[in-house]
């Protein structure tokens, strides 16, 4: 099946950017399966041509595919990590609790909700509302009954996915990193927002210490990331999107050991051998808080 394909560009930087490849393009069209595009896999880590434009130091991916080549491979992928969503609901939720006073009986958009948990920790938390945007249908089916009906297997596109609501908070998490136009996304942000509403967002930081030691092996150089952000151009996207940046900062992430194990890139021996010397130790289920590599930014609709 051939896939169409679209040239990406710096977001700040546009006509005037001043690119290096980092990486060349690892696949081809028959590489791509909706296993492929699922969360939290252990399969190959294809990726597109990697750049960096030296002027904003901004790494993205060159090309990428269509909005409905796209759309066809996340329908149909997989949940894969349904073991950790108790921790993700507590370590996501940690950044926003400071706002949880401006939240309870609001109402709150999730793009990208999975099976909607962190949707049911809002809910825990007395924001009244929700309502979720997940292209799998896998991650829809395995939502709570009360969760189900609010969650929409399309992409996001703001008022013309919402009608005439308003919201407090629009949220998500390892999502912004996949949309193919973030200052489009914001945009939809902005027109679904009551004035004041915030955004909060958790991407991976391309300059944290694993992503530079492990380089082209780590797990965020991949086909379902086109650009990936730092504390500096990060909140520059919500400034320039319009948004006044309240807080910025790492993610602590309470995984069990035997997660990391299972994510960390490692030859498959060797990886049973660590999973065995944790299961052995009684180890397995140590989960330590560790910045792994994680930044999150909540910003203010101005």
């Amino acid at each position: 099946m051939a896939r169409k394909y679209v040239t990406k560009h710096c977001l700040f930087c546009e006509d005037n950017e001043k690119v290096t490849e980092l990486y060349p393009k690892t696949f081809t069209d028959a590489d791509l399966t909706p296993a492929v595009f699922s969360a939290r896999r252990t399969t190959e880590h294809f990726h597109y041509q990697m750049v960096r434009c030296e002027n904003c130091r901004l790494v993205f991916s060159r090309e990428t595919l269509s909005d409905d080549d796209l759309q066809d491979l996340y329908s149909e992928s997989a949940v894969t990590f349904s073991d950790q969503m108790d921790v993700l609901r507590r370590d996501y939720w940690r950044p926003l609790d400071r706002f949880q006073s401006r939240l309870k009986g609001g109402s709150a958009i999730e793009v990208g909700c999975s099976s909607g948990f962190f949707l049911e920790e809002l809910k825990s938390r007395g924001v009244s509302d929700v309502m979720g945007f997940e292209p799998s249908q896998d991650a829809k089916n395995r939502a709570r009954q009360d969760i189900q009906g609010r969650i929409n297997t399309t992409f996001f596109s703001g008022k013309k996915s919402v009608a005439q609501e308003k919201f407090d908070l629009i949220c998500s998490f390892q999502t912004l990193d996949h949309i193919p136009d973030p200052k489009e996304f914001l945009q939809h942000c902005r027109e679904v927002l009551k004035p004041g509403g915030l955004v909060y967002f958790i991407t991976h930081n391309v300059e944290a210490l694993q992503a530079k030691v492990l380089g082209e092996k780590s797990p965020i150089i991949d086909v379902e990331h086109i650009y990936l952000y730092s504390k500096q151009t990060l909140p520059r996207l919500l400034n320039e999107s319009g948004f006044k940046v309240l807080d910025t900062g790492s993610v602590s992430n309470s995984y069990p050991l035997k997660y990391w194990v299972q994510m960390f890139p490692m030859k498959p021996g060797l990886r049973k051998v660590a999973s065995g010397l944790l299961s052995a130790t009684g180890l397995s289920n140590f989960a330590p808080a560790v910045k792994a590599g994680n930044i999150y930014s909540i910003a203010e609709l101005q």
